[in-house]
């Protein structure tokens, strides 16, 4: 309340002030007016209207100076007017003089402008100064008191220090992992517990010695120089390396495969290097176990569907045959049949027909017998022709015999294959021609389709999982020791590729980018 007070008070004091200087303005205006008015043409006394705008600069409200110089300027004009003209001089320098006094006014007027600006940058200065200053003794004050907290602290966080480190040593050896510190030169400096039941070593035999020693002497190499690489392209963003198998070898000279990482920690000029073992030799038993599963599973599932489909063919089609034939003998004898009764017989003969035609293509879809009689290229070119003609999509094969039979499992994977890629193309790609390639010599044998349609985004997929038709072409290929490979880009079309090694060669994975 004090301070609102106080402020109208200073508000009413200042009007006042601005009201009398304003009166007194009025009245020296008038005055010199009048003055000028019945003053000879020759005397300059209209030029003591600067004295009007020096006391307008007195004024604080920002528009009193320029009204002031608008009035000098209208009074000088109109006194030029009702003055007498001094015969003597030309017109020319008593009008010129009141162009003087007018030019002077206004010059006044900008000098006032200017000083009220510097007055105001002035003053603005100073509260930002007495703002900061204030400020900064606020600031002080509080790390005064942020120092004092700080001396008090720094005991206990020693103690804290101190406490955190036994606990993390204890944590480091009730790890299942083996967790292997190093520096720079690649010198053990330190050697957990779980890194103790892996290795078979005690922390005394490896502390100080090169990480070179955990690892069988054909892999050093490789090794010490991913870490040597992992140092120098070392940034703020990458802390840590991604998991990589690599080989690990106990104190008795036996090696297991293993899953390591290496993190970095630098402290100043110093890096630290913490490498995290894991073995995975349970896990590899285990996925060889599930591979192994998959295909038995695959090869059963092929062996079912022969199974059916030749049951179908040769059982269930045969007999619907004899019923067709039956039916056929039934209409050519001659009998007291009514033309009503025969025509529902042929209905009747010509639905078995369909029904026929029906399971003779539900067996083919179940098991071409055609890859099993006349081999792979004949299956694959009655199925390019039959989707070509079912899509009415453009379908070049290009193959070549091989010189031997292929074993069944390698035939009926490619053909799994050229069908689901066949079916995904009509339901994804929109594509306007597909090219489907086979060749083969003594070493492997390779397939290749590729389609013109719109492609898709294998990072996308590779995301959000790959539908059940790409997993199953990726786990029949994997089943007979093959490699797919799968690139496609958006508008870009696909191009999917199967690579499968004849007996004795190594087994290569799966390098569609899809994960595994």
């Amino acid at each position: 309340m004090g301070s609102s007070a106080d402020q109208g008070s200073r508000f009413m004091n200042f009007r006042s002030r601005e009201s009398s200087l304003i009166v007194i303005m009025v009245l020296l205006l008038a005055g010199l007016f009048i003055f000028d008015i019945y003053t000879p043409m020759n005397f300059a006394d209209h030029a003591l209207y600067a004295v009007v705008i020096l006391l307008a600069t007195a004024a604080r409200s920002p528009w009193v100076l320029p009204t002031a110089a608008g009035a000098g300027t209208v009074l000088t004009v109109f006194g030029g007017v009702g003055t007498p003209w001094f015969p003597d001089l030309p017109p020319w320098i008593q009008i010129g003089n009141r162009a003087i006094t007018i030019t002077i006014l206004w010059i006044l007027v900008w000098f006032g402008w200017k000083r009220r600006q510097a007055e105001t940058a002035l003053q603005k200065a100073n509260e930002d100064l007495e703002h900061k200053v204030a400020e900064r003794t606020r600031e002080l004050a509080t790390v005064n008191q942020t120092l004092v907290t700080e001396i008090t602290e720094h005991v206990q966080t020693e103690q804290a220090l101190r406490l955190s480190q036994g606990r993390l040593a204890g944590i480091l050896d009730i790890a299942e992992d083996a967790i292997i510190v190093t520096e720079h030169d690649r010198l053990i400096t330190l050697f957990n517990q779980g890194a103790v039941k892996l290795f078979g070593y005690d922390p005394g035999e490896v502390l100080g010695k090169p990480i070179d020693l955990l690892f069988p002497e054909r892999f050093r190499i490789d090794h010490a120089g991913y870490i040597t690489v992992f140092a120098h392209a070392l940034d703020s963003d990458r802390r840590m390396t991604p998991r990589r198998e690599v080989f690990g070898m106990k104190k008795d000279g036996s090696e297991f495969p293993a899953e390591a990482s290496i993190s970095s920690l630098a402290v100043g000029e110093r890096t630290t290097f913490t490498v995290i073992v894991r073995d995975i030799t349970d896990r590899l038993r285990t996925e060889r176990q599930l591979r192994s599963l998959t295909t038995e599973l695959m090869m059963a599932q092929e062996e079912e569907r022969r199974r059916i489909a030749r049951e179908l063919h040769d059982d269930i089609n045969q007999r619907l045959a004899l019923v067709v034939i039956e039916i056929g003998n039934m209409l050519a004898e001659p009998s007291a049949m009514s033309s009503q009764a025969k025509e529902t017989i042929q209905s009747i003969s010509q639905r078995l027909v369909r029904i026929s035609d029906d399971v003779r293509r539900m067996a083919y879809q179940f098991h071409p017998s055609v890859l099993d009689d006349l081999g792979l290229t004949a299956a694959l070119k009655q199925m390019a022709d039959e989707w070509s003609e079912r899509t009415g999509v453009k379908t070049v094969l290009v193959q070549e015999e091989p010189s031997d039979p292929l074993p069944r499992d390698v035939s009926s994977c490619l053909y799994r294959v050229a069908q689901e890629s066949l079916a995904n193309i009509m339901k994804h790609a929109s594509a306007a021609r597909v090219e489907l390639e086979l060749t083969c010599d003594d070493e492997a044998i390779t397939l290749s389709i590729y389609d013109t349609g719109v492609g898709f985004d294998l990072k996308d997929i590779r995301a959000r999982h790959p539908g059940l038709g790409l997993v199953n072409m990726r786990e029949r290929v994997r089943s007979v020791r093959g490699r797919l490979d799968i690139r496609s880009e958006q508008g870009q079309g696909t191009h999917i590729i199967v690579h499968i090694p004849f007996s004795g060669a190594p087994h290569e994975e799966t390098t569609s980018s899809l994960g595994r």
